[in-house]
């Protein structure tokens, strides 16, 4: 899980959502450019034809994320690399582990009273918690995001997607600033305790003003300026910072039971089995396939062809396939805990799989 990253992009109509989507998976390379089509996420006839996100839409995508540190010395000629930092980093592991107090304290005195960058590039913009303030390692990452509407009567699809994520990038027009349906979703993903990411975007915009909507942003969000990107997403214009952000601030997915589970065990006590939950946040009835659900595997696992129950209604079926959306169906032998993905079912229709339900394997609800 740690290398999982599940968000959100929130932001008031028109504000780029779809197309920070797009440039995204250009970069990621989920899309080819012969596939490439501009708001590929908006796949309903009336969300091209009205040029807004009417539906949610989920994909996953996979980032090459390198460390800032390695990916200056990765820059540098072998002979500009200093032998005596490179040994210390590959034997004692990050500076935090290794430095010296002298250094330490040189690192601070530095920085002066702000943080580090390094500092607010691992933390949240919200409360900030031991658990969430691990630096991340380099590897592939798993970016689960959830493309969401930005018009004010479809704010439910908002609440539904935040519900599975553990963070948000905040898109702002530079030019528009701070509207209504930013405040609503921005106080959306604060009642979900997200971490919140604020992107400038359209800032290549003749109008656009930057001083003033950056200052509106950090009044809304009591955040630095310094944590705040700004991008054109048309363009493409530091888009990788924000890919780089998502990795570095939103926590990885964590499993609630099995928690419980580790703290049961270190008091002596037996290690409880820890049943399957996958939270339905999406669903609908396919003519040729069935009811299928858009989930967040929270604990457990639900692998294809298990029985599996609503425990909200009852309804019992079976996974007939399991997967993940790139932004197509893409099946997968199962789908484990902290993984956003799909569950193609038998059943005959939505009411018996509700948005909200959650869903567990047979054997845990009889």
């Amino acid at each position: 899980m740690e290398h999982i990253r599940n968000f959100c992009i929130i932001a008031h109509i028109d504000h780029g959502k779809s197309t920070l989507a797009d440039r995204m998976m250009e970069l990621t390379g989920t899309v080819t450019k012969r596939d490439m089509k501009q708001q590929l996420l908006d796949s309903m006839d009336l969300e091209r034809e009205k040029g807004i996100t009417i539906k949610l839409a989920p994909v996953r995508m996979k980032y090459a994320y390198k460390s800032e540190a390695s990916s200056i010395i990765s820059l540098l000629p072998s002979s500009k690399i200093p032998m005596e930092s490179s040994r210390r980093s590959l034997d004692a592991g990050p500076v935090s582990q290794s430095a010296s107090s002298s250094e330490k304290s040189e690192i601070s005195s530095e920085a002066g009273a702000a943080p580090s960058t390094a500092t607010r590039l691992v933390s949240p913009v919200g409360s900030i918690d031991g658990d969430r303030n691990t630096v991340p390692q380099p590897g592939t990452y798993d970016l689960n995001l959830i493309d969401t509407p930005g018009h004010v009567d479809f704010s439910y699809e908002v609440s539904r997607s935040l519900q599975a994520c553990e963070g948000a990038v905040l898109v702002v027009d530079a030019s528009q600033g701070i509207q209504a349906q930013t405040l609503a979703n921005v106080y959306l993903a604060m009642e979900q305790d997200l971490t919140i990411i604020p992107v400038l975007n359209k800032v290549d915009l003749p109008a656009a003003d930057v001083p003033r909507v950056s200052k509106q942003v950090i009044n809304l969000l009591s955040c630095d300026e310094s944590d705040i990107i700004h991008i054109s997403a048309k363009t493409g214009q530091n888009v990788p910072q924000v890919l780089r952000a998502i990795v570095e601030r939103i926590p990885a997915p964590v499993s609630p039971l099995a928690v419980q589970a580790e703290r049961m065990a270190a008091q002596g006590s037996d290690r409880p089995a820890i049943p399957t939950r996958a939270l339905i946040f999406d669903s609908y009835y396919d003519d040729y396939r069935g009811v299928i659900l858009y989930v967040r595997v929270v604990d457990g696992t639900i692998p294809k062809g298990a029985d599996i129950t609503m425990m909200a209604t009852g309804a019992r079926g079976l996974a007939l396939e399991v997967g993940h959306l790139s932004p197509t169906m893409q099946p997968d032998p199962l789908l484990g805990t902290g993984e956003i993905g799909y569950i193609v079912t038998n059943l005959k229709t939505t009411r018996e799989a509700r948005v909200g339900d959650t869903v567990t394997l047979k054997k845990y609800f009889e």
